[in-house]
């Protein structure tokens, strides 16, 4: 094996090469596209200026961000805390509901104020999550325990003086906390790679054999991709798995039969010492829409060391 540690800046499909910053181009046999996703802070208007000045508005999608919420959190005395998701698809999108049950659940249980804080949590699809029985059961937690929600919102300016976020049908709210999720974005070569990717440079990929569309030697994975399915870890654990499997059959001349369902399997924290399990694919749901004690070690005591320690290493 010979790791090259170079910044790639295109695919060249009709060569089977990459251009590489240092290197030249480098070719290949076979190539996975597994560059991830990145964040875009030029939009909505206003969002780059407010996390930039740290005081109102924060992100947990980067460390310094959920470092920095962390802390507004911690000080926080009262008044509207708001979760708002500029697009969709987003890395872990369960993680803003997340976030938003568990501050419900800090300010509650942990610091006793919870009648001095309002809580809104706005998202751009048209329910809080994407499937069923996990869409119900959410939308039910949020109404009970008085997490309002908007649907259908999505923000187009953040007016960091007057503490307003508005979106491009003319809804609004006020908040003093907003945790904002950022769009996200392929990397900007994949779009420009002779037809590798999409306008939003995710690798557009077949969702079943992680093949590009139009190209029988690249392969897709991960975070960089268009499937239609969550991009979570639980995921690309899944595809790791039969893609090797496949590029395996190729080099044996063999014609690949591994494909994937989509299948992912998503812890959500819901409250402390609760969490739900969604666990679906392209098809069906496999989980009851349950919280438990149960749930919550699992996820918290036992997927973490399992993550650091199996997971990252390709032995699970």
């Amino acid at each position: 094996m010979n790791l090259v540690t170079d910044e790639v800046t295109k695919i060249n499909p009709k060569s089977n090469s990459v251009t590489t910053a240092k290197n030249g181009d480098i070719t290949y046999d076979y190539l996975v596209v597994a560059t991830g996703a990145k964040y875009n802070y030029d939009e909505p208007i206003g969002m780059k200026a407010g996390l930039e000045k740290a005081e109102k508005v924060f992100t947990f999608y980067t460390l310094d961000g959920a470092i920095k919420l962390r802390d507004a959190l911690k000080n926080f005395k009262g008044g509207t805390i708001a979760c708002t998701v500029s697009e969709m698809p987003i890395k872990c999108p369960a993680a803003p509901m997340k976030f938003i049950m568990m501050a419900e659940d800090y300010f509650n249980s942990v610091r006793g104020i919870r009648d001095k804080v309002k809580f809104i949590f706005t998202t751009p699809m048209p329910a809080v999550f994407s499937r069923e029985p996990y869409a119900s059961k959410l939308s039910e937690i949020f109404k009970r325990r008085g997490i309002e929600t908007i649907a259908n919102f999505t923000p187009s300016d953040v007016d960091n003086e007057k503490c307003v976020v508005k979106d491009y049908g003319g809804k609004e709210f006020h908040y003093d906390l907003l945790c904002i999720i950022p769009p996200h974005e392929g990397e900007s070569y994949i779009e420009e790679s002779e037809g590798v990717g999409d306008a939003a440079n995710w690798a557009h990929c077949d969702k079943h054999t992680m093949l590009t569309l139009k190209h029988s030697n690249i392969y897709g994975i991960g975070d960089a991709t268009d499937f239609p399915t969550s991009k979570t870890a639980s995921g690309v654990r899944k595809q790791a798995h039969i893609l090797s499997n496949r590029i395996i059959s190729h080099l044996k001349g063999e014609e690949p039969t591994d494909t994937y369902d989509g299948e992912i399997i998503c812890p959500m924290l819901t409250k402390f010492n609760r969490v739900m399990f969604a666990h679906f694919n392209y098809t069906e749901s496999m989980s009851p829409a349950i919280e438990s004690y149960a749930n919550w070690v699992l996820k918290v005591h036992m997927l973490r060391p399992l993550y650091w320690n199996l997971m990252l290493r390709g032995l699970m």
